[in-house]
């Protein structure tokens, strides 16, 4: 009952901030969770369903300061990656705001997985592999001024890449196309975009795909290098993947199944090995054993 009650409230929000930035409500739904917010699809001014973004009240991070930054990257990523239009801040009085965006076409990537077990998810994965390497092509040059925020400083250099932050089968839309295959039709949520070293990127796909399905693993990374993106360093992808499982296993312990977090825990003290044979989780023309080159 109170996962209820808490969804009508969310919706009650949701409602009374469109009203008070001046929108007409013809319907509203919630749409799911995002890192710093809330998720519904409106209809809103007898226009097309749109998706709104309302920030979580216990979130850190102000809403405004992570739209400005992803309207910048994906300006910056529209002419090499599939990207959705920038959100559109409602204007309010007080924080938290809200934002809405259009809805692109096509379903998650990670649902289209979970729901089909016979799904063959390769081409999806390869296509997202052609992506990122695209994406970290655009680099930031000296003295640019930017609003986004930098991770990794010292391994990214003096032109680090631009990076989604959170590159997995859960933040890509696709779509069946008759002939060709799966397609990417949009490459969503970039609340975590940074500068920084690709390895980032890359630990995203490595947690999420590679580790529990290797052969998901191989297929990105083979896609991934052959569409020009660079070899990873192991230490800068090392120093990555611990830091995104601390913050797991920090953040998130309470949220996934013990079996996940028993893999994250052996997978950390793995990496603390001087020998850090666990960072080499893209089987690459190996076998058997998992290997980073």
């Amino acid at each position: 009952m109170q996962d209820v009650e808490d969804k009508q409230a969310l919706c009650a929000r949701a409602r009374d901030l469109l009203l008070r930035s001046g929108h007409s409500v013809r319907q509203i739904q919630p749409a799911g969770e995002g890192s710093h917010h809330h998720l519904f699809v409106v209809e809103v001014d007898d226009g097309p369903l749109r998706l709104l973004r309302l920030p979580r009240h216990n979130a850190e991070t102000r809403l405004s300061p992570v739209l400005q930054s992803e309207a910048e990257a994906i300006l910056r990523a529209r002419h090499h990656v599939q990207v959705p239009h920038p959100s559109m801040l409602l204007p309010t009085v007080h924080e938290p705001e809200g934002a809405l965006m259009p809805i692109l076409p096509g379903d998650r990537a990670v649902l289209l997985r979970d729901a089909h077990a016979q799904l063959d998810v390769s081409r999806i994965c390869m296509e997202l592999g052609l992506s990122l390497a695209r994406l970290h092509q655009i680099r930031r040059q000296v003295g640019e001024p930017t609003v986004i925020r930098t991770v990794l400083p010292d391994a990214a250099g003096s032109s680090p890449s631009l990076l989604h932050g959170d590159a997995h089968l859960g933040n890509l839309l696709v779509e069946e196309d008759p002939r060709q295959g799966w397609r990417i039709t949009g490459i969503v949520d970039w609340s975590f975009c940074a500068w920084g070293p690709p390895e980032v990127d890359l630990v995203e796909m490595a947690i999420c795909e590679a580790e529990p399905r290797p052969h998901l693993g191989r297929v990105f990374y083979e896609s991934y290098i052959g569409a020009g993106g660079l070899p990873p360093r192991e230490p800068v992808f090392r120093e990555a993947l611990m830091r995104e499982l601390q913050r797991r296993l920090r953040e998130h312990v309470q949220a996934h199944d013990p079996a996940a977090r028993d893999r994250w825990t052996h997978w950390l003290d793995g990496l603390r090995r001087p020998a850090a044979i666990a960072t080499r989780v893209f089987e690459v023309g190996r076998s058997p054993g998992r290997q980073l080159y």
